[in-house]
């Protein structure tokens, strides 16, 4: 029963945050199918898996009914001399209810950048490299960071580079490298 109860304060804050979070806007209620509703309600039920509910939510993403719009580089994040970005894993997100996005979701950065993440959450994170099957890789995999903590990557290559935290395994980001 509690986790029941857990589930369904869970998609009720999903919900609002869609509305309320700044840069997370739902483009149309009306757009959002019927089957992804219905996973909703049955995780908040407890009668679906994490996953099936995560994949409705990715599916919204990816078809743009929910549109994330990713912060602009300030001059101050991004230097073109020594080409360095940072990603923020935001305060919050260590609680399976919670969207669990490093910030941004999806950093563009030229060849030849550092990217630096910096943990801003009070719990411990990882950044952990992985291929197109989720496997993690041995690209870059930093060890356990704590608040304040940062860690560094030079991108080398053109590509996309996903990653995610070990702890928290729904925390996902991506580098796009051009």
């Amino acid at each position: 029963m509690y986790c029941v109860k857990q589930r369904k304060y869970a998609v009720i804050i999903l919900i609002v945050a869609m509305f309320a979070v700044p840069g997370i806007h739902v483009v149309s209620a009306e757009k959002i199918p019927n089957w992804v509703k219905q996973a909703a309600l049955w995780y908040g039920e407890g009668k679906t898996t994490e996953d099936d509910f995560l994949n409705a939510i990715k599916y919204l993403i990816e078809h743009e009914i929910i549109v994330i719009e990713e912060k602009k580089l300030e001059k101050a994040e991004v230097t073109k001399k020594t080409k360095v970005a940072n990603v923020i894993i935001p305060n919050g997100n260590s609680k399976m209810g919670n969207a669990g996005l490093f910030m941004p979701l999806n950093l563009e950065v030229e060849v030849g950048t550092t990217v630096i993440w910096i943990n801003d959450d009070v719990v411990g994170h990882t950044v952990q490299s992985q291929d197109a099957s989720g496997k993690i890789i041995g690209l870059f995999n930093s060890d356990m960071l704590n608040t304040g903590d940062r860690f560094a990557h030079k991108f080398d290559k053109e590509g996309v580079y996903k990653y995610f935290c070990t702890l928290h395994p729904w925390r996902v980001g991506i580098v796009t490298v051009r």
